[in-house]
């Protein structure tokens, strides 16, 4: 009986011993777990305003199928006017190249204020 008591004396501090260490390392890594936990869900917020910024972006950038027609239209006669200005000194025709320009200018105010 002696000898049990002091082989339990003996190795019982040292299971006392070995789940205090484990219960130790288990609490740091609780910790641990906490702490990326809330790094990561700092991160979510950051990346949800960047969306949700870039999302407004886009809904203040992004036009009508008709206003971007428009666009592309008024852009088309400004090329076509930069072209005969630039031609205006060689090329002849039976229309002027200056008239041509100011009935472009005055297609291209009429588009610009239909998107108005």
């Amino acid at each position: 009986m002696q000898k049990i008591t002091e082989f339990l004396d003996k190795n019982v501090k040292y299971a006392i011993y070995a789940i205090a260490i484990i219960c130790l390392f288990g609490f740091f890594r609780g910790c641990s777990a906490r702490k990326d936990r809330k790094a990561t869900q700092k991160e979510m917020i950051i990346v949800q305003s960047e969306l949700d910024s870039l999302k407004q972006v886009l809904n203040d950038v992004v036009y009508r199928k008709d206003e971007l027609k428009k666009l592309m239209e008024i852009e088309g006669l400004k090329t076509s006017k930069r072209t005969l200005y630039d031609w205006n000194a060689i090329v002849r025709t039976a229309v002027r190249p200056d008239d041509r320009m100011n009935e472009y200018d005055i297609m291209i105010e009429s588009i610009e204020k239909d998107i108005e």
